[in-house]
């Protein structure tokens, strides 16, 4: 019997790199084949052969289509995920029908959606949402197929140091520049590192900025070196949906503290697995305490619950229970 197969379907070289969490999982997971299909390009000849078609002004959708329904009939998948946000092409949607009625789509999301959403209603056959109010979101749009499924980590490359090592103690931020971050941080007074474009514009004398971004495998380095990991929700692409940034920090060994949302609640023990607060004078209180967390605890949590495996496993199961059959 062949193994049940999963195709994924994202972007390559994000900054987050979802996608290539996605297909890393396949490490843990023997008993599936997973691929991964990317739609800015699988390889450097097909993104060259893009920005031709781009030149002359035809329709990369087009040809991006194409070479989907080739891959959907070569592999035969049994599941279809989608990670990230895209309003999909006309054409991309056609090509996904030829999937059915042997592959279930799932569509996860993260970022605040629109109307346009709604063009992929009929093909996609559960949408995930990773902000638990986007559901409500969804509903409002007409679209009925709406499940909570949090963000992930990928183990392979946030995981706890070989060697014990002393861990710097001051918070450690690593993000994009917004609005609500910078009027948070603005009231604080303790020391704080941060990486990431558009901070430059925040001036303050407990600030170290570093207003550029950074690889992942940077990020992963930092948060195995600092002992605090500070979480401030981006308001302009979400409200209370987790970022990978609360999992992955946890996963290299560090402490999370991070502004409350209720959806920590849905993923932990947020009086023992992590620090929360709802403000800066809450923040600055908690600090001045030098509060403590099993932070080894709390990374082997995320190790054995939020991994991208794990979310594949529960959609497996899902997939599983809306079909009555086990692929």
């Amino acid at each position: 019997m062949s193994k049940p197969r999963i195709l994924i379907l994202g972007k390559r070289g994000g900054i987050l790199q979802w996608y290539e969490g996605l297909l890393a999982a396949q490490t843990s997971l023997p008993e599936f084949s997973i691929h991964g299909f990317a739609f800015n390009h699988n390889h450097w000849q097909e993104r060259f052969f893009k920005k031709l078609l781009k030149l002359i002004g035809a329709n990369t959708e087009h040809y991006t289509a194409r070479l989907l329904a080739k891959k959907i009939q070569q592999i035969q998948p049994d599941i279809i995920l989608i990670a990230d946000l895209f309003y999909l092409d006309t054409s991309i949607l056609k090509a996904l029908q030829t999937a059915k009625p042997k592959a279930t789509i799932y569509h996860w999301i993260g970022d605040f959606f629109d109307q346009r959403l709604t063009a992929s209603q009929s093909t996609i056959d559960q949408f995930l949402f990773t902000d638990s109010t986007f559901i409500e979101d969804a509903h409002l749009l007409g679209i009925s197929q709406a499940t909570y499924l949090p963000l992930a980590f990928n183990p392979q490359v946030f995981c706890p140091p070989a060697l014990p090592t002393a861990r710097h103690h001051q918070l450690l931020l690593i993000g994009a520049w917004s609005e609500n971050r910078q009027a948070l941080l603005s009231q604080l007074d303790i020391p704080i590192t941060i990486y990431g474009k558009g901070w430059d514009q925040l001036k303050a004398k407990h600030v170290t900025v570093h207003p550029y971004n950074i690889s992942l495998t940077q990020v992963a380095s930092l948060y195995q070196q600092y002992q605090y990991v500070l979480n401030i929700i981006n308001r302009s692409n979400t409200r209370i949906g987790l970022n990978m940034r609360c999992f992955e920090a946890m996963g290299a060994g560090a402490t999370l503290i991070t502004e409350y949302s209720s959806d920590l609640e849905r993923c932990f023990d947020i009086d023992n697995d992590l620090i929360y607060f709802n403000n800066a004078t809450e923040l600055t209180d908690k600090m001045a305490s030098h509060p403590l967390i099993d932070a080894k605890a709390s990374c082997q949590k995320v190790h054995q619950q939020h991994t991208y495996a794990e979310r594949i496993k529960l959609i497996v199961q899902l997939t599983n229970r809306s079909t009555k059959k086990s692929i």
